[in-house]
């Protein structure tokens, strides 16, 4: 049998790295040599060159074929070795050769050219002018200045009948070659013509009129600070101008216009940061958190980006030529950690057959896992998402200074991340109004949770905003437990997720009542109105002078239906129909997105979803309707389906420290201590009012004789059968089963077999 042995390339790349900058500094070397023996050259004091005879031997060569040209030559070394060392070489050396050496010859040929001139005449004293070569070219011609050296004044008029100023002209040679001279600089530097004429084209516009932007007030794609960076195949400089791109999802307002902004060194931003967050934000004698809490995210410093991602680039196109599809890559979006390339296939080649390359491509890009959108929405392009080189961090502390810093606010702001091209995620929850996250063990579930309650802390104050918490694990969600925005302490028994669900229940119903009463369509009519204290004292209710907002976290909502026999399922829905108005919102997180868990009751009614990485296609398809969550990257990768459309967004989700938290909240709670409105929902759920309907109570026999009775009558004994007859949920359904199974009525499973009733109908 042979032995199968795997070596590491990483020493092999180590030692191409380091031949590369001794390469790169033995030029820069030759280099400064080079201009040590130009400067001190004299032609008639060899002694005074400063590398001696072999200086003053090479300085003479050079001066005498190139002329001032010499020093052009030490330059484009420089310039090569610099390459080398700063880890970017050129990818065909000898091309960029070439094209130099045609620009020397171009250059040195319009210096012949112009060497005639008068204020020409001036430069003599930096090359050699006279020849002391008696067998040279030039042996009549000792006092000719040579500005661009023996070779192109041969070329130009030195030989007889067929020089370039016999078959050109003066006229026709200069066009000519300050033609090859510009295209030889454009490929030496890699400069795009179209690019460069685009970018002027652009900034012309920009300076003369300036576009406005439509604002929403659900959810935002918002850019600051030059954030998102969009590059074409040849990756140009981002532009240096902030821009804010929303969906118009709910009703447009006023519109603001897009504001130019000059080029911004870091060193400059640093102050306008320390100075914002200084600044004290006050709600009803209440201090909103300040910024100076937060920590900087780090900076990841990328000098080989550029170099990567079009590496990247050439082996995509080659891939799928190699399989027969012929197609170029446009822009390429660079996020956080993803990476966006917009390939255009050519004409006549099906989309599909791209999206079956999704494994081929991953193997070739050696990247962990890959996404193809095909088409890009919008566009005539097939989008490939694959892992950014350098994964960047996203912090929490710039999207909360973009979102302060914007005129528009949203009455729940959730700082959610970055898009794959760099856009700032912001959504407001009363609009979306409930959200189902889902994502496995390391996924970054909990990090949005957190970052979710954070950005409520951040921006209001306990009197706008209450939170109810439900943390079964009672590790994820403690660091919050004696905040003043809680209505009780977090939850950790699934009776008391029960208990509170509830008494949402109730709040909901007796704030309907209210706003019924008053004539007023929703919460925010509610808080605005022209309070009439008489019809108010008036009325059968009391009525408060504001209403907050309720938002209720549940973490891990699957375990909770596995592990209570409480209809967890029926509250749920019924407040995600109904509380929108009254402002109640639910956040549902689980890390077993089933179809158990997440019915079609719950999925109905909660049109916002954000999806991390799952374990299978099967659980991204409950989660989203569509494939892609099993390939992401975890570590807050995560797609997002913002409410009332369609497109998925994959995102980068914010990261926030365990120390930024606890310094948060060790400052809310300086200024007010907790003051729960029910002490323990663990506790209430003993009381009779919120007891669970599974329960051996007087609803639990008659909800168990009505299954006896549809179980034999139909001689179907299986849960989702109880579900449907009776409309209850899958954790009370499956208790009856069991109940029925222990009273004998139904036999015990079978594998795939379905029960068997053992008793008549006409025994009950």
């Amino acid at each position: 049998m042979p032995k199968i042995s795997f070596k590491s390339k990483e020493p092999e790349e180590s030692t191409d790295k380091s031949h590369s900058e001794i390469f790169g500094f033995v030029l820069c070397a030759l280099a400064i040599l080079l201009i040590l023996a130009l400067v001190s050259f004299h032609q008639q004091q060899p002694e005074k060159n400063l590398l001696g005879l072999v200086g003053y031997f090479t300085s003479f060569i050079l001066n005498y074929l190139i002329g001032i040209q010499s020093f052009m030559l030490a330059f484009f070394l420089i310039f090569w070795g610099t390459r080398h060392l700063l880890k970017d070489p050129f990818e065909d050396p000898l091309m960029k050769v070439i094209f130099f050496a045609l620009f020397l010859l171009s250059s040195c040929i319009l210096l012949s050219l112009m060497s005639t001139s008068s204020w020409f005449y001036n430069l003599k004293k930096f090359v050699l002018f006279d020849t002391a070569i008696t067998d040279g070219p030039y042996p009549t011609r000792i006092s000719k200045v040579f500005l661009g050296g023996v070779i192109a004044d041969y070329l130009y008029q030195g030989l007889p009948y067929f020089n370039l100023k016999i078959l050109l002209t003066p006229t026709g040679t200069f066009c000519t070659f300050l033609l090859i001279l510009l295209i030889s600089l454009m490929s030496l530097f890699e400069i795009s013509p179209l690019a460069l004429v685009d970018h002027i084209k652009d900034r012309f516009q920009k300076l003369k009129k300036e576009a406005p932007i439509d604002e929403t007030a659900s959810f935002s794609v918002s850019n600051v600070e030059s954030i998102r960076r969009v590059w074409p195949r040849k990756l140009k400089a981002p532009e240096e101008e902030e821009a804010i791109v929303e969906l118009d999802l709910i009703e447009p307002v006023e519109p603001i216009k897009k504001r130019l902004l000059p080029k911004i060194k870091a060193s400059e931003l640093a102050p306008a940061i320390k100075l914002e967050s200084k600044k004290k934000i006050t709600t009803n004698g209440y201090d909103l958190p300040p910024i100076t809490l937060l920590t900087d995210a780090k900076k990841v410093d990328q000098p080989l980006l550029k170099k990567d991602l079009e590496r990247q680039a050439r082996i995509l196109e080659d891939t799928l030529l190699s399989f027969g599809i012929e197609g170029k890559v446009g822009e390429i979006n660079c996020g956080p950690t993803i990476t966006s390339f917009e390939v255009h296939p050519a004409i006549g080649v099906k989309v599909q057959k791209i999206k079956a390359l999704e494994n081929d491509i991953a193997l070739n890009l050696q990247a962990k896992s890959i996404r193809i959108i095909a088409p890009i929405p919008g566009k005539a392009a097939v989008g490939v998402e694959i892992p950014s080189p350098t994964a960047q961090e996203v912090g929490f502390k710039q999207m909360l200074i973009s979102y302060r810093n914007n005129p528009k606010k949203f009455h729940i702001p959730v700082l959610l991340g970055k898009t794959v091209s760099g856009e700032e995620v912001i959504c407001d929850l009363s609009k979306m109004p409930h959200c189902l996250i889902a994502g496995a063990t390391g996924s970054g579930k909990s990090v949005c949770i957190n970052t979710i309650i954070m950005s409520i802390l951040m921006n209001a104050s306990p009197d706008e905003i209450k939170l109810i918490l439900v943390d079964p694990k009672k590790v994820e969600l403690t660091p919050f437990s004696h905040l003043p925005h809680l209505i009780a302490p977090v939850i950790t028994e699934p009776n008391g997720a029960y208990s509170a669900l509830k008494w949402i229940v109730q709040e909901m119903q007796l704030r309907y009542e209210i706003l019924k009463q008053l004539g007023v369509r929703n919460i925010h009519a509610f808080n605005t109105r022209k309070q009439d204290l008489q019809l108010e004292q008036s009325l059968s209710i009391p009525v408060p002078e504001k209403m907050f907002h309720i938002v209720a976290i549940i973490d891990e909502f699957a375990d909770l239906m596995m592990s209570t026999n409480a209809d967890l399922e029926t509250p749920i829905a019924r407040i995600a129909q109904m509380a929108r108005a009254v402002g109640i919102h639910l956040v549902l997180a689980t890390q077993r997105p089933s179809r158990e868990v997440i019915t079609g009751l719950i999925k109905a009614n909660f049109p916002t979803r954000i999806a991390f990485k799952v374990a299978s296609r099967i659980n991204s398809q409950i989660i989203l309707d569509e494939n892609g969550a099993e390939a992401l990257l975890g570590n807050g990768d995560m797609l997002f389906l913002p409410p009332g459309t369609s497109q998925i967004l994959r995102a980068q989700g914010v990261y926030i420290r365990d120390e930024d938290i606890n310094r948060v909240v060790s400052f809310i709670q300086d200024q007010r201590p907790a003051n729960y409105l029910i002490q323990s929902f663990d506790a209430l759920s003993e009381d009779p009012l919120f007891a669970e309907d599974g329960e051996e109570n007087e609803g639990s026999d008659s909800l168990y004789s009505r299954a006896l009775e549809t179980v034999v009558q139909h001689n179907n004994a299986s849960t989702t059968f109880l579900q449907r007859k009776l409309k209850i949920g899958y954790a009370r359904a499956a208790s009856l089963i069991d109940e029925l199974e222990s009273k004998g009525i139904i036999s015990p499973p079978d594998g795939a077999k379905a029960r068997k009733v053992l008793i008549r109908p006409d025994i009950i």
